[in-house]
């Protein structure tokens, strides 16, 4: 069967694969429930997919060709508008969305009930500006080509006699266009003008803020129409607030914040800054280039001390001191909750994506806030997660789910997920033969980190010290053969040895193994060793410092957690530690001194 495909809008935007599942009733961490089977979806669109919106306000519409036959269903799985009920629809907002049949348009609520109908003269415009806000839509009058206002019962509020000038009601308020002066103002929901015209631009009322365009100066007004700033301020851009504050521009002194009563409630922020506008109640602000974050009352709750902090996601954030090293997790009072030493994003529900490049080839995996591994870096793709799930995608371009305890609660054997735009549903397929099943998933059983919402002296984590490093001429032999490796004892304690001495004396043994370095320590087993020049050159003259590396060491593309020093620029592990991971025998007595048996497994 042929199968026509449009751009398919979604929340996330994020195509990718899937069918269904059955998960395992002991799975830890979110579940994944069928909500809306094949045989319901297939009824909406007849062997073709056309125009899947995604939710909003917690409805889908879904529809088809040959007449775009639309129908609904909700977040919870149920069918709210039979299939093929409408030929056009627009997306819910405030509770109801337009939908067309018998050309005309119907206010459907989100239970799928109509609430009325518009005469046949009437139609609504694709801008958005026909969504409902504030209990009121505005429609446009085709004999009369100019616009007016319904309220949820269909009832005429604001006769037709604006043009297309006029704006959406948001804070009670809405755009109006005096054509004859050019100027703008705000009328209130009865149609009266109670911010006279007097503006050469308005924007839409946020929060309770109102930009205007004095002149040539973006200003902040209230719901009353006072100006919230002096002359010194004026607003840079798209407004930024919250409920309580907004950001404004000072023309010679950075950036501050303003109350709605207009009193600047922090000022002096710098130039420059990482984020554009609130993320999750928090906002990166940026001052004499270091970074840190306030709140939604625009109060520095985390001081300005990053050279580089990402936004905030569930909960979450990124920063790092210097332009080196690990990045810190911190949650919203500044708390270092882990350390990652590399990451792409922030994937939401406390978790990161990171990524190794060890094995030759990029793969993905996640950790979660703590800086613990929960997803080992084996994924070719990954998508962010919603609801305690995410999408993973192996080598051959399958897709599978894990969620935020690292199980991989759906194999990758399916086809294409679609994140449709409801925190944790998502639209799954799965290609039998020349058919595409699809159903509709749901994520359950997820609960977020518990996060204190008392403000903390922000932490640092405490960075390893050096440590003495002295030479030592201990005897020591490989299957019985004497070998001269150079060897340190840090602070009088435990062996440590170079990889690459190591790596020579196994070389022609059961437990040979290569050894390569791109930024980290890449180990291969099984295979022969390349000396570089400078092996088991015996023992080092006099005593050195040993300082801690960020150098990571893989074995056969898998992390290894290894504690390992630097010692004049070669890295050296403790030699316990390399037994337990490459699995070969150490072992101590005082007429032998340290001897290695490469037949043996280690053990304790």
């Amino acid at each position: 069967m042929r199968r026509l495909k449009k751009a398919v809008s979604l929340a996330l935007a994020l195509v990718m694969c899937l069918g269904l599942l059955t998960v395992p009733t002991s799975a830890a961490g979110a579940t994944l429930t069928e909500i809306v089977s094949e045989k319901t979806y297939a009824s909406f669109l007849e062997g073709f997919v056309y125009a899947v919106r995604g939710f909003h306000e917690g409805v889908t519409w879904h529809g088809a060709p040959p007449n775009n036959s639309y129908g609904a269903f909700d977040a919870a799985g149920q069918v709210i508008v039979s299939p093929g009920t409408y030929y056009e629809v627009r997306n819910f907002s405030d509770g109801v969305a337009w939908a067309a049949r018998d050309k005309a348009w119907y206010a459907v609520d989100n239970t799928g009930r109509e609430l009325f109908s518009l005469d046949q003269n009437l139609d609504v415009v694709d801008d958005g500006k026909s969504d409902f806000h504030d209990g009121l839509a505005m429609v446009y009058n085709r004999e009369t080509q100019k616009y007016g206002y319904v309220d949820k019962t269909g009832k005429v509020v604001i006769p037709f006699e604006h043009n297309s000038s006029a704006g959406a009601f948001n804070d009670g308020l809405a755009v109006v266009y005096d054509a004859a002066n050019a100027f703008y103002g705000y009328m209130d929901k009865t149609g009266k003008v109670v911010i006279p015209s007097q503006y050469t631009a308005a924007k839409d009322f946020v929060n309770g803020f109102g930009v205007v365009l004095e002149g040539r100066r973006w200003t902040v007004i209230d719901t009353t129409g006072k100006e919230l700033i002096s002359q010194e301020y004026e607003v840079d851009g798209a407004l930024f607030c919250t409920s309580e504050v907004a950001w404004v521009r000072h023309r010679d002194n950075g950036y501050a914040f303003v109350n709605r009563s207009g009193q600047i409630v922090s000022s002096g922020w710098g130039e420059n800054w990482s984020a554009r506008g609130f993320s999750n109640g928090m906002m990166c602000v940026g001052k004499d280039g270091k970074y840190g974050f306030v709140n939604e009352s625009g109060v520095l709750v985390i001081p300005c001390q990053y050279d580089s902090a990402d936004k905030f996601h569930d909960g979450y954030s990124m920063v790092r001191v210097g332009t080196e090293g690990a990045y810190s997790i911190i949650d919203k009072t500044g708390r270092v909750t882990g350390t990652i030493s590399k990451s792409v994003r922030n994937a939401g529900n406390g978790c990161f994506l990171t990524y190794s490049n060890e094995s030759g080839r990029t793969r993905y995996g996640f950790i979660d806030y703590t800086g613990r591994e929960i997803v080992p870096c084996k994924y070719k793709a990954v998508g962010d997660f919603s609801g305690g799930v995410a999408a993973v995608s192996n080598f051959e371009d399958k897709w599978g789910f894990v969620n935020t305890t690292g199980a991989e609660i759906v194999p990758c054997q399916y086809n294409e997920i679609r994140y449709a735009g409801e925190t944790g549903v998502f639209e799954v397929e799965e290609k039998v033969g020349s058919e595409w099943p699809t159903r509709v998933l749901k994520a359950s059983g997820w609960t977020e980190p518990s996060i204190s919402t008392q403000p903390t002296t922000p932490e640092q984590p405490a960075a390893p010290k050096p440590v003495s490093a002295l030479p030592t001429n201990d005897k020591l032999t490989v299957n019985g053969t004497a070998q001269d490796p150079t060897i340190f004892k840090l602070d009088g304690g435990d062996n440590y040895f170079k990889i690459r001495d190591l790596a020579s004396m196994f070389d022609g043994t059961s437990k040979r193994f290569s050894v390569g370095y791109d930024g980290s320590v890449q180990v291969t087993t099984g295979q022969a060793y390349t000396p570089v020049g400078g092996e088991l050159a015996g023992a080092a003259e006099g005593s050195y410092i040993a300082e801690p590396t960020n150098d990571v060491i893989y074995i056969d593309g898998v992390k290894a957690d290894l504690t390992a020093y630097k010692i004049e620029g070669n890295n050296f592990f403790r030699l316990r530690d390399l037994g337990r991971a490459l699995d070969f025998y150490v072992g101590w007595a005082p007429e032998r001194g340290v001897f290695i048996e490469t037949d043996k497994p280690y053990s304790e």
